[in-house]
C-alpha cells in the first residue's frame, strides 16, 4: 500500500497518541526529552537559515532553538489536521511533509510539499484559530514545534526574531499572491511551465538537456498543486516531448529547449505560433 492510500484509508488510525505535556492532537514526542538528537549550534544554524534574510543574531537563534520541541514521526503520519487548534509554529528539520486535504476513503489532495529547513505552518497560531489544511509526513521526519506562548516572550527579548518571522510570512504571502495571479491569467500549460522553471536545476551538457527537474512526487500530487487534472498534466508533458521542449524519463524531467519553455510560462508561445 502506498502512502497516499494509507493516508486516505487509515487516517484516524495513524494519529499518534499524545505524549506527556503535549496537546491531545499533537504527534508523539520521541524521545520524551526535547532536542537531544541535534547539537544546539546545528539547530540554531538551521533555524537561522529558516528565518530568511533577516539579520538574526547568533544569541537570538540559540534562544529560539532552545524553545523547540522535537517530534519524530514515521511516514504517512498526521502532523496536524484541519480544525485542530493552532497553538504551535511548525518547522521541518528533516524528511518530507505534504499539506492539503486528506479525507478517509479518498486520495489526498496535495497543495504544497515542504522540504527540510522550510516552515510547515508559521502563520495559523498567530491568528488564534484553527489549521485550515491537513499536514502529513511523506517519509520519516523530524519536526520542531514552537509553542506560541513561549515564543512570544522570546520575541520580546530578541526583536530580530520577529523580523525573521515577518520575512518568512511575507515570502509566503507573496507566493500565494503569485499563485492566485497565475490561476487568473495563466492557462494550464503556462502554470505547468512556470512550475518546471521554478524547480529546474541547470545541468550543463547533461544528456542533451539544459536543466533537469527531479520528480519527487507523484504526478497526481504535482497536478493538484497546479490546479490541473493528472490527465491534463500528462498531456502537457506529452506535448512538450513532441515539440522537443522537454522529456520525462523515470523520475527525471529534462528541459531541452529553455527559451521555448520560458515563452510558454510567459504566455507568449501561442502569440508567436
Amino acid at each position: 500500500m502506498n502512502i497516499a492510500t494509507a493516508i486516505a484509508t487509515d487516517l484516524p488510525a495513524l494519529r499518534p497518541a499524545s505524549s506527556r505535556g503535549t496537546a491531545p492532537n499533537a504527534p508523539r514526542l520521541v524521545p520524551p526529552e526535547p532536542l537531544r538528537t541535534i547539537p544546539l549550534d546545528a539547530r540554531a544554524a538551521l533555524l537561522h537559515a529558516a528565518l530568511g534574510t533577516a539579520r538574526v543574531s547568533r544569541t537570538a537563534a540559540h534562544a529560539m532553538a532552545q524553545l523547540a520541541q522535537e517530534y519524530v514521526l514515521a511516514p504517512s503520519c498526521p502532523v496536524f489536521s484541519r480544525g485542530d487548534a493552532a497553538q504551535t509554529l511548525w518547522l521541518l528539520a528533516s524528511g518530507e511533509v505534504a499539506l492539503g486535504t486528506a479525507e478517509q476513503g479518498r486520495p489526498p489532495r496535495q497543495t504544497r510539499r515542504v522540504e527540510p529547513g522550510q516552515w510547515v505552518d508559521a502563520a495559523s497560531a498567530w491568528l488564534q484559530g484553527h489549521y485550515l489544511e491537513d499536514a502529513w509526513t511523506q517519509s520519516a521526519s523530524v519536526l520542531w514545534g514552537f509553542e506560541l506562548t513561549s515564543l512570544r516572550a522570546c520575541l520580546s527579548e530578541h526583536p530580530s526574531l520577529a523580523e525573521g518571522l515577518i520575512t518568512v510570512l511575507s515570502g509566503r504571502v507573496r507566493e500565494l499572491t503569485e499563485g492566485r495571479l497565475g490561476l487568473m491569467v495563466k492557462d494550464a500549460e503556462a502554470r505547468c511551465a512556470t512550475w518546471v522553471l521554478q524547480q529546474a536545476e541547470p545541468r550543463a551538457g547533461a544528456g542533451g538537456g539544459v536543466a533537469t527537474v527531479v520528480l519527487r512526487e507523484r504526478k497526481r500530487a504535482i497536478a493538484s498543486q497546479l490546479a490541473v487534472t493528472p490527465e491534463t498534466f500528462s498531456r502537457v508533458l506529452r506535448q512538450w516531448r513532441e515539440k522537443g521542449v522537454a522529456e520525462v524519463e523515470g523520475y527525471t524531467l529534462r528541459v531541452l529547449d529553455l527559451p521555448a519553455l520560458q515563452e510558454i510560462a510567459e504566455g507568449t508561445a501561442a502569440a508567436r505560433a
